[in-house]
């Protein structure tokens, strides 16, 4: 197996961290701080207290940051519910779709050729397997242990670790927006229900916009996640026959 030296992988985490889970986290807080910004500027200009929300500010800078820490998280969280569930699901996971007798991204020699390379290097044998669909849940499952091996002996590839940063960038972004439209539409119930607020048309527009807006950023998701799968069996075919690299 080619190896990637200590150093390599933190900066590597470091940029995926960045990528996929910083990124999203941000662009979620768009909407909460211009929806607060919006219902209460006016307000917080007439009462001049700028000076004393600066010192507010400072002295929740660790807090703050625990909280980020904490809306990191959650938003993973999420993001493995939703799109987590559709994209992960049997029929759709891309690492495992691809290699289905239905599924058109290879060719039935080019799949061949990746279950007969699995077997010779990893002993699990998928060619065997007669149905090899998503109905088939022991077919399923010997892909899922392949591709756990897999991942391992690819994790040199720079492109393929590029891929997967984009994948989770998308994935972690739906999570961001769909919390983002569940906080406009709550929003709008209290408006609606309960105390009356500033922007109060603009809720319900705004929870139905990042609604559409989370539908893209899965199909988005789930072609990137395709891309990055294909990337993976490429990077597995190429590898040197050499027992030293398995």
């Amino acid at each position: 197996m080619k190896k990637i030296d200590k150093e390599t992988k933190e900066k590597r985490k470091k940029v995926y961290y960045s990528k996929a889970r910083i990124k999203p986290t941000y662009i979620f807080l768009v909407v909460p701080i211009f929806v607060g910004l919006a219902m209460g500027i006016d307000e917080f200009l007439e009462t001049k207290m700028c000076g004393k929300a600066l010192v507010y500010i400072l002295s929740l800078g660790t807090i703050s940051s625990a909280l980020f820490f904490f809306l990191r998280l959650v938003l993973r969280d999420i993001s493995l519910i939703y799109p987590g569930k559709i994209l992960f699901c049997d029929r759709l996971k891309p690492t495992t779709a691809m290699l289905y007798a239905d599924d058109n991204e290879f060719t039935e020699e080019k799949k061949t050729a990746i279950r007969k390379k699995i077997k010779s290097k990893k002993g699990i044998d998928l060619q065997s397997i007669k149905n090899k669909t998503y109905k088939n849940k022991k077919y399923v499952k010997r892909v899922d242990e392949a591709v756990d091996w897999l991942l391992d002996v690819t994790r040199f590839d720079d492109i393929l670790f590029d891929y997967n940063c984009i994948y989770g960038f998308y994935r972690n972004l739906t999570a961001a927006i769909m919390l983002d439209g569940i906080v406009l539409f709550a929003l709008a119930a209290i408006n609606r229900w309960g105390i009356t607020l500033p922007l109060g048309r603009f809720f319900m527009w705004g929870g139905f916009t990042c609604v559409v807006f989370s539908f893209i950023t899965t199909w988005l998701a789930y072609t990137n996640g395709r891309r990055c799968a294909k990337k993976l069996y490429n990077v597995f075919l190429n590898l040197d026959d050499d027992k030293n690299n398995y």
